[in-house]
């Protein structure tokens, strides 16, 4: 069991917040420091709040384009924006400054996120593995998309919340279609998942040599998992719905494999 990581509260009460601030920090890269790296409009650059001690806490500002979002953002952006995120994330996993590296994006109200520009944080941990908090189990499922690339799946056994969406690159592959079924499954989150969602988070993770995304819903967390760590999966009629939608010219356009 791992010893959990200490927030900074007399930082994060400095942090600013879409809902409260004048001027969005990332719109003004003029006045950004700390840029580690810059690709057209991406920008890779340290975190001027590192509210969790013992890490080495990053933000990569996606687009200059306040108003956009990964689901509206036309192919090559994403392509762009998900191989940015990808490499820099693989390359500091080889840092020995880190036991483990996150990489993870938040978006809507619900997503614990501060910030409504497109942005997402890869944050290299000095003391905490976050491998040691999952299963193989929580990649399987129901395989609602497959293709040379990558295959997606909905969470049999997921880590925290009912519909959790898996997609997972395969060995050798091109990150591109991994990047469009990541796009797809998030537009389905936000428009057509069985429960009114406004919000999402992606989670990468890199377990036993395999590339794996998770698509989380984010609405009212479950009592029953706050409480008690019980995660649970949707009825089996509601699933079937919610693998059809996927499977529909709206979404894949492809029978799901059940």
């Amino acid at each position: 069991m791992n010893t959990p990581i200490t927030f900074n509260l007399a930082i994060g009460s400095r942090k600013p917040h879409s809902g409260t601030q004048k001027v969005c920090p990332f719109c003004h890269p003029e006045k950004l420091t700390g840029i580690l790296e810059q690709k057209g409009d991406i920008i890779w650059l340290m975190n001027k709040f590192p509210v969790f001690e013992k890490t080495w806490p990053t933000v990569i500002i996606e687009t200059a384009d306040h108003n956009a979002e990964l689901t509206t953002y036309e192919p090559q952006k994403l392509h762009d924006v998900i191989s940015f995120g990808l490499s820099h994330w693989l390359e500091l996993e080889n840092d020995r400054r880190f036991k483990s590296v996150i990489y993870f994006k938040n978006y809507g109200p619900g997503s614990g996120g501060s910030q409504r520009h497109p942005h997402s944080q890869i944050i290299g941990l000095e003391e905490y593995d976050y491998r040691d908090n999952l299963l193989g189990e929580n990649f399987f499922g129901p395989v609602v998309h497959e293709d040379e690339d990558c295959y997606a799946t909905i969470s049999d056994y997921p880590l925290s919340c009912m519909g959790e969406l898996n997609v997972t690159l395969k060995k050798d592959a091109s990150p591109e279609k991994f990047a469009d079924t990541i796009q797809k499954l998030a537009r389905f989150v936000l428009n057509d998942f069985p429960l009114p969602c406004t919000s999402y988070n992606i989670f990468f993770y890199h377990v036993k040599h395999h590339i794996n995304a998770k698509i989380f819903p984010r609405y009212s967390a479950s009592p029953l998992y706050m409480g008690y760590r019980i995660t649970h999966v949707m009825d089996k009629e509601s699933q079937k719905r919610m693998m059809d939608m996927l499977a529909s010219d709206k979404y894949f356009g492809e029978p799901a494999i059940r």
